[in-house]
C-alpha cells in the first residue's frame, strides 16, 4: 500500500469515515463472534486501528476504481458538500441540506465515477463485511 494509489485509497477511506467508526464497528464485531480468550482478545482488540480498516477496505477500492477515479471519489468527499454529507450519514441524516446542495450532490452522482460508486456502494460494502469475516477468522 505504499504506492500513491494506496495512499490515495487511505486518505478516501479517512474521508469516508472521519470518525474512525468502521473501527468501533469493527471492535464490536469481533467481539460478538470471537471465541478467543479473554488475555488474547485485548491484544487484538489493541491491534485493530484505522490502519487495519483501510487494509481490508484497500483491496475492494483497488479492484473496482482506478487511481484517476480514486482522486475524483477524494475531490468530492474533501469538498464541503462531501464533508457535510459525510457527517449528515455518520449523524443518521440530521442535516439539512439546501436545494444547491442537493443538486451538487445530484451532479456527482451522475458523474461516471459518482455512478459507478453509487452502483457500487453496496458491493463494496458486502465485500468489506467478508474481508472483515476472513481478517477475524484468521485472529482465531
Amino acid at each position: 500500500m505504499d504506492s500513491e494509489k494506496g495512499k490515495d485509497i487511505k486518505r478516501l477511506v479517512g474521508l469516508i469515515d472521519p470518525s474512525n467508526q468502521n473501527e468501533v464497528w469493527l471492535k464490536t464485531l469481533f467481539k460478538n463472534v470471537t471465541k478467543v480468550k479473554e488475555s488474547e482478545q485485548s491484544r487484538f482488540l489493541d491491534e485493530m486501528n484505522a490502519d487495519v480498516v483501510v487494509a481490508l477496505y484497500y483491496p475492494i477500492y483497488d479492484q473496482y476504481f482506478t487511481h484517476g477515479e480514486i482522486k475524483e471519489l477524494i475531490s468530492f468527499y474533501s469538498s464541503d458538500i462531501g464533508t457535510k454529507l459525510v457527517r449528515s450519514k455518520n449523524d443518521g441524516f440530521t442535516q439539512q441540506f439546501t436545494q444547491e446542495e442537493l443538486n451538487e450532490i445530484e451532479q456527482f452522482k451522475k458523474t461516471d465515477t459518482g455512478r459507478k460508486y453509487n452502483d457500487l456502494l453496496n458491493n463494496i460494502t458486502h465485500q468489506h463485511g467478508e474481508s472483515v469475516k476472513r481478517y477475524i477468522d484468521s485472529l482465531k
